[in-house]
């Protein structure tokens, strides 16, 4: 069975079918926070599935987006942004102390290389709390923003998604970007054992982290989860 010191999390509150089934597979979650989904009953039902099953308990803020689900680029005032991330926080923090922070979707994507972006997501979080940390790539501009104000990072590692060599994820859009269950567990294999990933490229690339995430969107995100679980 794979090291219960391994941290396994998946995004939540996102109405996706089989969630109820991840929150006992999991030790950490990012929840959804009226960004790109989530409510008041889905925040303040993550935080009882969080509270029963022992996970810690963050946040999944992201361009306030609903529309696209926060998949595309959104043309926002920093100011706007910034205010936007800070009430998504203080929405999901109502129902239960929020732990740590994960962009979502696009604003992930685009922070990891953005350092204006990284630096105002760092300071949303500030402003929510001085406890809060940054779940993000080791060698992203989310992590170097956070480690510069002395904000603790949770570096972030995927089983379930194909990366570029770069140390970026695959856009959804290019043909096997997602896993399949046997490959998500060759990859988390390859993450507990060496810290590596083959890239889509075949490049390996060194990946550090802390925690691994499952996307609980994806088809099979249960068996995925239960395979990587049954790791030896």
């Amino acid at each position: 069975m794979i090291d219960i010191d391994i941290d396994l999390s998946a995004d939540l509150g996102e109405g996706s079918p089989g969630e109820e089934e991840i929150w006992p597979l999991i030790t950490s979650a990012n929840v959804a926070c009226g960004g790109h989904i989530g409510d008041e009953s889905s925040m303040r039902e993550a935080a009882r599935l969080a509270q029963k099953h022992n996970v810690r308990f963050g946040a999944h803020p992201s361009y306030p987006d609903r529309e696209n689900f926060g998949r595309k680029t959104l043309d926002i005032a920093p100011d706007a942004l910034r205010d936007s991330l800070i009430a998504q926080i203080s929405a999901l923090n109502a129902f239960a102390r929020v732990e740590h922070v994960k962009p979502h979707g696009a604003l992930y994507n685009e922070a990891h290389r953005n350092r204006v972006l990284a630096r105002i997501i760092v300071d949303a979080m500030q402003r929510s709390g001085a406890h809060l940390a940054m779940v993000a790539p080791d060698d992203s501009q989310m992590a170097i923003a956070a480690r510069a104000v002395g904000m603790n990072v949770i570096r972030e590692a995927f089983a379930d998604r194909r990366y570029e060599s770069d140390g970026t994820l695959t856009p959804r859009s290019i043909a096997g970007s997602m896993l399949t269950v046997d490959e998500a567990v060759a990859q988390a294999k390859l993450l507990i054992a060496q810290s590596a990933v083959i890239a889509r490229d075949g490049t390996r690339i060194g990946i550090a982290f802390d925690t691994i995430c499952i996307h609980a969107d994806m088809d099979g995100a249960v068996e995925r989860l239960r395979s990587i679980r049954a790791i030896e």
